[in-house]
C-alpha cells in the first residue's frame, strides 16, 4: 500500500526566484512536432530542468511514439532512481493532493504479516496501529489484533526473495465493505476471537498524532508521541501535544518513529522547533540545505543559497487551495521544551523526513545528544516535489494555463509527477548518502523479533520505550531483557513480514515556483 505525504505547504517560500526581464514576451507552450504526446512533452520538460539527473534528459526527449506517459516516464529515468522507486506519475493528481494533505479513502489501520503455515503461503495480517476515528476504530480493530480471514477467506500469498509479502487478492487494502475475523494468539497457536461485520472504508483525514503520553519517574518527567507521517496539515496537532508536555514540565522526550515512512518538509522543520534549543527556534537556524542539479546550484547559489528549511518557520493561517484547506498552526515557540537531548525510536520502517529528523537534529544538538534506538533506517536521502502542468493547487505548475487550449488543459488536468530533485542535507552540508541509511546507537528489535513480545503503544514494557526510559532514568525496572524461554507449549515464537512499502522521498512541500520562474531558467539556461 502506498504511504502518501504531505502536499506542498504553497504558502511558505523558502526559496524565491527573481525574474530579471519581466518586460521580455513570455514564450508560448512549445508546439509538439507532429503527433508527440502533450502529456509526455510535459514529462520531458519538467524532467529536463528540475531533475536531479537532468543533465541524462539531452538525449530522452518523447517522439511520436510515446503514447504512454507512464512508459515514458518510466524509461527516461536514471539508473539510481528506477533501482529505489524514488520518483513517479499518476493520471490521478486530485487523489496525490490530498493523500500528501492527510485526506485518504482507507480503513485507517496499518499492518503486518506473520505467516501461519511452514509454506508462507497464508497469513495472519497484525495491525500495528489505527488511526482515530478511521472505520477500523469504529468497528473494535486495535493494535495487536490479528486479522485472519476477509470475508470469510484466509490471507493468502507468496513471499518474495527479498523477504516481502504480495498478495493473491487485495480486499485488506480495497474500496468495497469486507467482513473481518479477528484471531488472537494464545499458547496453542492462533484462535478465533471475535467477528467483525461489514467495514467500509472511507475518505478520513488520516491524523499522524496517534499517541501521547507523560510518564514521571523519580524526578524526571517524560512525553512520549508516536508519531505516524509527516504532514504539515496536522502541525497544529503537534502543538497542542506539545504545548500539554511543556505545561505538564517535561524534562526528556521520546519520540517515536518506527513506522514512519516521512513525507513532507513542512512537517519535519515544524517539529523539529518544538523539541530544538530555544535560541536555534528564535534565530531561525537552518535545518536541512540541498543539493540539485549542477545548473539549478549555480542558480541559487548565486541568488541566495540552497536553505530550503529553517527552525521557527509556521503556516499563520489557513489557506484554501482548490479543494484542499491547509491549516494553519501557532507559532512553535510556544510550545518549544528547549531540550539539549532527545531520543528517536526509528526501525527499517522509518524513512525520508523521519531519517532527516533524526540526522539534521544532530547538527543543531550535537551528534551523541540525538539517541537512536532501534535499528537501521530505510534509507531515503533523496528530496522530491510535485509538478503539475498547469494549475498550483495540483502542484508545481510549469505552463501558463493561459497558454493552452481546451483541448491541451483537458488532456494534462489529471496528470501529476513526483521527480527526485535532490539531496538533503544538515545545516552543515552533511549527507548521509553514503551508507545511505542511518545506524542505530542501541540496536533492539521490536519484540526482540517476535510479535509475541509486541505491547500496546506507550507500555513501558514495549522494548524500545523501555530501553529509553531506562537511558533517561538509569532505573534497571526499564531495561528490556530478552525472554530465554518460548511458551509452553514450545511453539515457535511469530516472525513478521511486511508489504513492500513504496517508502517515498522527502516531499519539499514549502517550495513555490511559478511559469515564469519555469520560463526564465529555461532561458538562463539555453
Amino acid at each position: 500500500m502506498k504511504k502518501l505525504f504531505e502536499l506542498f505547504s504553497l504558502s511558505l517560500v523558502l526559496i524565491s526566484f527573481t525574474v530579471i526581464n519581466t518586460s521580455c514576451n513570455k514564450e508560448e507552450l512549445p508546439k509538439p512536432k507532429g503527433e508527440i504526446p502533450v502529456v509526455s512533452q510535459f514529462v520531458y520538460d519538467g524532467m529536463s530542468l528540475y531533475y536531479l539527473w537532468a543533465e541524462d534528459m539531452i538525449n530522452k526527449k518523447p517522439t511520436i511514439n510515446d503514447t504512454d506517459p507512464k512508459k515514458y516516464f518510466e524509461n527516461i529515468l536514471y539508473k539510481t532512481d528506477t533501482e529505489n522507486n524514488w520518483s513517479w506519475i499518476t493520471d490521478d493528481a486530485k487523489s496525490l493532493v490530498g493523500g500528501f494533505a492527510g485526506e485518504q479513502f482507507t480503513f485507517g489501520y496499518n499492518l503486518t504479516f506473520v505467516p501461519v503455515n511452514k509454506e508462507q503461503t497464508q497469513f495472519m495480517a497484525l495491525v500495528k496501529y489505527v488511526y482515530p476515528n478511521s472505520p477500523a476504530e469504529k468497528a473494535g480493530i486495535k493494535r495487536l489484533d490479528y486479522i485472519g480471514k476477509v470475508d470469510g477467506s484466509p490471507i493468502t500469498g507468496k513471499v518474495t526473495p527479498e523477504g516481502y509479502i504480495e498478495f493473491d487478492n487485495n480486499k485488506l487494502y480495497g474500496n468495497n465493505t469486507v467482513t473481518f475475523s479477528i484471531y488472537k494468539l494464545t499458547n496453542n497457536g492462533f484462535e478465533l476471537d471475535r467477528e467483525v461485520p461489514a467495514v467500509t472504508p472511507k475518505d478520513i483525514n488520516t491524523d499522524p498524532v496517534v499517541f501521547n503520553k507523560i510518564f514521571t519517574i523519580g524526578n524526571k518527567k517524560i512525553g512520549y508521541l508516536f508519531y505516524t507521517s509527516y504532514i504539515a496539515n496536522f502541525n497544529y496537532r503537534l502543538h497542542e501535544v506539545f504545548s500539554q508536555f511543556k505545561q505538564e514540565g517535561v524534562t526528556d522526550l521520546v519520540l517515536d518513529l518506527r513506522y514512519n515512512g516521512g513525507g513532507g518538509i513542512d512537517a519535519a522543520s515544524y517539529l523539529v522547533s518544538l523539541y530544538a534549543p530555544e535560541a536555534d527556534v528564535k534565530n531561525k537556524t537552518t535545518l536541512v540545505k540541498m543539493k540539485y542539479n549542477t545548473f539549478l546550484n549555480e542558480y541559487f547559489d548565486k541568488r541566495g543559497g540552497r536553505d530550503v528549511a529553517k527552525l521557527g518557520e509556521y503556516r499563520e493561517k489557513d489557506e484554501q487551495r482548490g479543494d484542499i484547506l491547509y491549516k494553519a498552526a501557532p507559532n512553535p515557540l510556544t510550545a518549544n521544551l528547549n531540550l539539549n537531548k532527545i531520543y528517536i525510536i526509528a526501525t527499517g520502517n522509518s524513512a525520508s523526513a523521519s531519517e532527516l529528523t533524526t540526522f539534521c537534529s544532530r547538527a543543531i544538538m550535537g551528534q551523541s545528544n540525538v539517541v537512536h534506538i532501534g535499528g537501521r533506517t530505510y534509507g531515503k536521502y533523496t528530496a522530491s516535489w510535485t509538478l503539475h502542468p498547469y494549475d498550483e493547487n495540483l502542484g508545481i505548475p510549469i505552463y501558463e494555463e493561459s497558454k493552452l487550449s481546451s483541448e491541451q488543459k483537458n488532456t494534462l488536468k489529471n496528470w501529476a509527477m513526483q521527480p527526485i530533485i535532490g539531496i538533503y542535507s544538515d545545516k552543515n552540508e552533511q549527507n548521509f548518502i553514503n551508507p545511505g541509511y542511518l545506524e542505530p546507537n542501541y540496536t533492539l528489535r521490536e519484540g526482540f523479533g517476535y510479535v509475541d513480545y509486541w505491547e500496546p503503544l506507550g507500555d513501558p514494557k514495549d522494548v524500545f520505550l523501555g530501553q529509553a526510559l531506562y537511558l533517561i532514568t538509569g532505573n534497571e525496572s526499564y531495561k528490556p531483557v530478552e525472554p530465554k524461554a518460548t511458551r509452553s507449549s514450545k511453539q515457535e515464537l511469530q516472525r513478521v513480514l511486511d508489504i513492500k512499502e513504496d517508502v517515498m522521498p522527502l516531499n519539499l512541500d514549502n517550495i513555490k515556483l511559478t511559469p515564469e520562474d519555469f520560463q526564465k531558467l529555461r532561458e538562463l539556461r539555453k
